[in-house]
């Protein structure tokens, strides 16, 4: 499926290595006590924020299945969880931390002959991740903003949840998007039977289902709530204490910033981990906090490459059946 690494996907390893190696040398007095702070970890605790983690892929499988049928596609929740999976463990080898869901796209084709449809769908997942996330910071906004010395903490939450918010106000507004729409549909490319037209034509079909669009809201909030919910137990396994809402305006940002120029986040996600965790935890608590959820990103990377290897014939099989 990917002969060769493109020119640009060796520039966003090079970049993530680089951020790496910089937040290797910027923290290298600090190395002893990051260890120490590593070796004191609480095992129990862990191996809890990793159990939630796998939830939260099953609760977005959920999702993903959910969005699916709504263009008519149907996907059994083990063939949802299989594209989820594998998605985190291809995540690890394409352009930023959405990179998976190219691959999650091309293999719901596989099921269907209505490839748009597929790639809208996988899009839409991926929007409702975004939506549930702005939901968060704008909650932490609403609620923290007086507690927060951190300006760059608020209003980075503020314009982020801003941003999501009025995207998903448009969505809705059918009068508002038909304006906008209404010149670039009279276009040759945006013809009815081209692509560009079904494409459109895909996006629009989630608007008629409202139940359907809250119940996706619903599970987006469900995983991201455990997601924060396992930052939270890191947190607590090195003996740390943070605010819980707090994280509603850090993992929110932090999220942002694993879609920069990178491999899977790699190095922008755990330099935003310890830029906004530094004001309420130690420094090198903050390092190893990025570090131990970087250990079960890769965990969750191998249970999709197990998945991959040994249930991708099965998986084909079924879809060719």
């Amino acid at each position: 499926m990917f002969a060769r690494p493109s020119p640009s996907h060796e520039l966003f390893r090079v970049l993530g290595a680089a951020f790496i190696g910089l937040l290797v040398w910027f923290f290298r007095k600090d190395l002893p006590d990051i260890l120490a702070v590593l070796k004191n970890i609480n095992p129990f605790f862990f191996g809890i924020a990793v159990v939630l983690n796998v939830l939260v892929l099953a609760v977005i499988s959920v999702r993903l299945k959910k969005i699916f049928s709504v263009q008519g596609l149907h996907l059994k929740l083990g063939e949802a969880i299989y594209l989820t999976f594998i998605g985190s463990f291809f995540n690890n080898f394409l352009p930023t931390s959405v990179g998976g869901d190219l691959v999650k796209a091309y293999y719901a084709t596989k099921k269907s002959t209505r490839k748009l449809e597929s790639f809208s769908a996988v899009f839409f997942d991926r929007f409702f991740g975004f939506l549930s996330i702005g939901i968060l910071a704008f909650l932490g906004v609403l609620f923290l903003n007086k507690d927060i010395k951190d300006t760059n903490l608020l209003w980075g939450s503020a314009l982020f949840s801003a941003i999501v918010l009025s995207a998903f106000i448009f969505f809705l507004n059918k009068r508002l998007t038909k304006k906008l729409f209404a010149r670039l549909l009279d276009l040759p490319v945006f013809r009815e039977g081209s692509k560009l037209r079904k494409l459109y034509n895909a996006l629009n079909t989630y608007k008629e289902h409202k139940i359907i669009i809250a119940q996706l809201i619903g599970i987006s909030l469900l995983a991201q709530l455990i997601a924060v919910v396992a930052i939270y137990i890191i947190i607590k396994s090195l003996s740390q204490e943070i605010p819980f809402l707090t994280l509603f305006l850090i993992i929110p940002l932090v999220s942002v910033a694993s879609m920069m120029p990178s491999i899977n986040g790699l190095g922008v996600r755990e330099g935003a981990f310890v830029y906004f965790l530094t004001e309420f935890i130690s420094r090198e608590s903050a390092v190893a906090v990025s570090i131990l959820y970087l250990a079960i990103i890769l965990i969750m990377s191998f249970i999709g490459g197990i998945l991959y290897l040994f249930s991708g014939k099965l998986y084909k099989h079924a879809l060719r059946r």
